[in-house]
Formats: C-alpha cells, sequence, structure tokens
C-alpha cells in the first residue's frame, strides 16, 4: 500500500475574475498546506434520546511557501487579499490521474478570499508566505488538468554536458 505525500499535493490558484483570460498558476517552492474540514453540532434532549442539529461545513485552509522574488501568483495573491478579490483554488493530487489518458487528476475545487497573509521574515532563513483561506460555500470533488509545464514549475530541465549552441536544446 502506498501513503499519500504532501509533496505530491500541489495548490494552484487563478482570480475567479480571469476564468476566460488564463490558465491557473502554481505557487513554486510550496511548503505545505492544511485542509481541515468541520462542523458544529447543537444537540437537543428529548424524551426519546438526543437529536443532532448538524451546521454547515467549516473549514480551516492555509498554506506556506517560500517566497519566489519573481512570482507572479505570490504577487497575484497578495493583490487578491488587498483588493478583496474572490480567487479559485486547485488542490491536485499528481498521483491520481483520472482513469484513461485525460491528463487530468483528482483535486478539490474552492472558491476563496484571503483572510490573511503574512510574510515572515527571520533573518538566516528564506522568506516565508503564509496565507489563510476564506471558503464560500462548500468546495467540489473533481478532476482537474495539469500541465506538464505547472507539474515541472521548480524543476530544471536536463542539460548534456556538451555547451549549448543558437538552436539547439543543449549539446551540439
Amino acid at each position: 500500500m502506498a501513503l499519500k505525500k504532501g509533496i505530491d499535493i500541489v495548490l494552484l490558484y487563478r482570480l475567479l475574475e480571469k476564468q476566460s483570460e488564463e490558465n491557473a498558476k502554481i505557487v513554486t517552492y510550496q511548503t505545505e498546506h492544511t485542509l481541515g474540514m468541520s462542523r458544529s453540532t447543537d444537540a437537543t434532549e428529548t424524551k426519546d434520546g438526543t437529536v443532532q442539529n448538524v451546521g454547515a461545513v467549516e473549514y480551516d485552509f492555509s498554506s506556506t511557501a517560500l517566497y519566489e522574488r519573481t512570482s507572479e501568483t505570490i504577487k497575484m495573491l497578495y493583490d487578491a487579499f488587498m483588493q478583496n478579490k474572490e480567487v479559485e483554488v486547485w488542490a491536485i493530487d499528481k498521483l491520481d490521474p483520472q482513469e484513461g489518458d485525460t491528463g487530468k487528476f483528482a483535486a478539490k475545487y474552492f472558491h476563496v478570499f484571503i483572510s490573511s497573509y503574512e510574510e515572515s521574515a527571520a533573518a538566516e532563513d528564506n522568506v516565508e508566505v503564509s496565507i489563510e483561506y476564506a471558503v464560500q460555500m462548500v468546495h467540489q470533488d473533481g478532476y482537474a488538468t495539469l500541465t506538464d509545464e505547472q507539474q515541472k514549475a521548480v524543476q530544471y530541465a536536463f542539460e548534456d554536458t556538451l555547451k549549448k549552441t543558437a538552436g539547439t536544446g543543449g549539446g551540439e
């Protein structure tokens, strides 16, 4: 049996208003995210026993990443927080593909507002960006496309030992 590992689940983002204009983007150097779900309950004692009144799903959703100076996605998330814009978020499991060769993977899809944005900058460490999300309604489960570019956002391509020449990918 294989265990699910955090390294295989990535978050992708897009401003809701940009749905028809651009693909979702990944934040490189994601270190962790937490997704907690709960429901409040209220018990009423009756002569026949306890009756439970169950509330709506509530979320505790946050993420942390190292701050890449040139990250357009982190800048977009910061701007979304400052301008109170709604963001789409996908939590995609890279090791749970949809059956068939669809290029889609199991995902949770959210509409969120960013409720907290924090940059921690200790002198001896990399700057970390921590974000908390206020989830609108209830997330949806499904399958989302994860492009090769999104999957390899931080990885570099293999290069040959030969010097690069114009018009080649590496080597002569």
